[in-house]
């Protein structure tokens, strides 16, 4: 019973064999071209590159980078390359702003017969000829150095940077900065190097990218006023008198020196040199004490009566 029915299974199994087999191998070409044919999409990335004459350039990079959905049978797609290219010319002499549409014409090593979209086609551009200019470059200090302490100087070696890039831009720019120094905590002077921050003018617009910039730490420093300082009278041949005949001076140190200084330690004057008797206008002198520096003298004019003999 169960070999009459296997033998009834191989007889329809190897019936007509051959013409079986080419059935099936028809039914796979026919699936492949019905696959070959059909529309499907796939998602690129198109690198546009933006060609100007030698004398000229645009704002931002040379090379923009657009999304793009290329659509056809399946088996042309398999063709297309991972990514993309174009080219876009700009016309020689072209200054200011220049809209230009990127289409399919533009698109290298594409089949002809596929259909290509280009999200946002259009490039926007600024054009306009390149030139150099010789830029400050200016320290971004950031955070403060310990208590009692300050930077009281920053030197930057090299002091300017040339920049190349289009006119319209470099003729804005003022300086050139640093990136951010971090001077929290600081006690003690240091020597660092610095890279720029790039002006946004392309990858090569500075001559340089670092420099060294030296921080002078020192004590903090503090501003302190000292009252009713006599002025003086220097060079009077006849009697004369001098209004105000008192002055107040703001100096600036360390608390370390103005601590221990005294109203006695300035000296406030007018210099009456060679005036014969009248009425003037002069203006106040002041000496003050080693390592201070004067911030204020107030009032900072005299009025001075020389009499007659």
């Amino acid at each position: 019973m169960i070999r009459t029915l296997l033998n009834r299974v191989m007889r329809l199994i190897f019936h007509n064999f051959g013409y079986k087999i080419l059935s099936l191998f028809l039914a796979v070409i026919v699936w492949a071209i019905i696959q070959g044919e059909q529309v499907q999409e796939v998602s690129r990335e198109v690198l546009v590159s933006i060609h100007v004459a030698p004398e000229y350039g645009i704002r931002g990079e040379l090379t923009r980078v657009k999304a793009a959905t290329i659509r056809g049978p399946q088996a042309w797609l398999l063709e297309v390359p991972k990514k993309l290219t174009a080219d876009i010319y700009i016309p020689t002499g072209k200054v200011g702003r220049y809209r230009i549409r990127l289409s399919k014409d533009d698109v290298k090593n594409l089949n002809e017969r596929l259909e290509i979209i280009i999200h946002e086609p259009y490039l926007d551009l600024f054009v306009d000829r390149v030139m150099e200019r010789v830029i400050p470059v200016k320290e971004a200090i950031h955070g403060s150095p310990a208590d009692g302490y300050i930077i009281e100087k920053v030197n930057i070696d090299p002091k300017t940077v040339t920049v190349k890039g289009i006119r319209n831009d470099l003729l804005k720019l003022r300086y050139v900065y640093t990136e951010p120094i971090d001077v929290s905590g600081f006690q003690e002077s240091r020597v660092l190097d610095v890279r720029l921050v790039s002006p946004g003018l392309g990858a090569d617009a500075l001559s340089t990218d670092m420099v060294r910039v030296a921080l002078q730490v020192g004590d903090s420093k503090i501003n302190k006023r000292f009252g009713n300082i006599p002025v003086e009278i220097v060079g009077a041949d006849q009697g004369a008198t001098v209004k105000p005949e008192h002055v107040s001076i703001m100096v600036q140190g360390v608390p370390g020196v103005l601590n221990f200084l005294k109203r006695s330690d300035f000296r406030a004057f007018v210099e009456v040199r060679g005036l014969g008797p009248g009425r003037y206008e002069q203006d106040i002198r002041v000496k003050i004490p080693a390592d201070t520096a004067l911030i204020e003298t107030f009032p900072e004019k005299g009025i001075v009566t020389i009499g007659k003999d």
